[in-house]
């Protein structure tokens, strides 16, 4: 620090242990402080200790060895008192003046987020989905259940005889598949406004909607489904999308300063909108967990696509003109029959 020569700066000052402060001038004479208050004109003798980093335009602080404080609007003059500019505060304040600075700082936030929104998160939701102990699972898969039952479902008015007979196909399946944990179980529910529809909660829930069953032309392509949705429970895809939907919602809450009932309330909608649209890449791994799981148990690994042409068709669209995707995310049928029959090849290859 030079102040060989005389510098003042101009500013509040604070007594030790005193809250108010009085309008006054720090004077620098040969590396020498000193206080002067401009209402009483007193001049007070102060003993540097620190001073504090600049932040952006916060006034700037300068501390004493008696635990006074001088506090100064002039980040500047500050710096140029305490040759203090080359300091790195001081230049990231500067640069914050900047706006290509800015513009710089802005573009590698969002690249981060981009990154961590596609890398980050499925990577933490992958890792957490496989130590969550099957007790949390169960639990999590029941309040899934109630909120779907409660949210899209109606009880299920196909015949018990029907059900019976699904059942039985479905625990043929349970043994196929090799999944002991958690335990998995079929329920039948009317789809309401989700229609024809399959779905597999996190806890090994897989629910089979009426307009399903109607809509199959053999056991197989319902089996099909089964199996696919199994495929599903094994890989834990519910689970991962649920942390990804609780990592977004936190992502949300640092972002906005917010961690009220509403990011909440977002957490739950999110968590069960993803257990029923999964990525793209999870529907592939479950159509190839079907076909290996229809294989074992002797039954038509592909039947299950044509019931999801007839899907297609229920929703006004062509299978066969249909080569990006059904329902938005998964994969188009044209590919998926040719992925599904490539892994049948596979199998009766070995």
């Amino acid at each position: 620090m030079d102040t060989t020569s005389i510098s003042k700066l101009e500013g509040r000052f604070f007594p030790a242990g005193i809250s108010k402060s009085d309008d006054a001038e720090l004077v620098t004479i040969a590396s020498t402080f000193s206080v002067q208050l401009k209402e009483t004109q007193e001049k007070i003798p102060v003993e540097f200790s620190s001073l504090g980093d600049r932040l952006g335009n916060l006034p700037r602080k300068i501390y004493f060895q008696d635990g006074s404080v001088f506090e100064c609007d002039d980040n500047d003059a500050v710096d140029e008192m305490f040759d203090a500019g080359k300091g790195f505060f001081s230049k990231l304040a500067k640069m914050e003046g900047s706006f290509r600075f800015a513009l710089i700082a802005v573009v590698l936030t969002v690249l981060a987020l981009v990154g961590l929104f596609r890398y980050g998160l499925p990577a933490v939701a992958n890792l957490a989905a496989s130590v969550t102990p099957t007790p949390v699972i169960l639990l999590i898969d029941e309040s899934a259940l109630e909120t779907v039952d409660t949210v899209l479902f109606e009880p299920s008015n196909l015949e018990q005889t029907r059900k019976t007979e699904l059942s039985a196909i479905f625990d043929e399946l349970v043994i196929a598949s090799e999944h002991t944990s958690p335990p998995l179980k079929m329920l039948f529910r009317d789809g309401g406004r989700l229609g024809a529809n399959a779905v597999a909660l996190p806890g090994g829930t897989i629910i089979l909607t009426d307009q399903l069953v109607a809509l199959a032309k053999s056991d197989d392509e319902l089996a099909g489904v089964m199996a696919h949705e199994i495929g599903h429970v094994t890989e834990r895809h519910s689970l991962r999308q649920i942390y990804r939907a609780l990592g977004i919602a936190f992502m949300a809450s640092v972002i906005v300063g917010d961690s009220s009932q509403l990011i909440e309330e977002v957490v739950a909608q999110a968590a069960l909108l993803d257990t029923l649209s999964y990525s793209r890449e999870f529907e592939i791994h479950a159509d190839i967990e079907s076909v290996r799981i229809m294989h074992k148990a002797g039954r038509d690994p592909i039947a299950f696509v044509d019931l999801l042409d007839r899907l297609l068709e229920e929703y006004g669209i062509d299978p066969e003109k249909d080569n990006s995707s059904w329902i938005s995310t998964h994969p188009g049928n044209k590919d998926r029959r040719a992925a599904v029959q490539a892994e049948i090849d596979a199998l009766n290859s070995r």
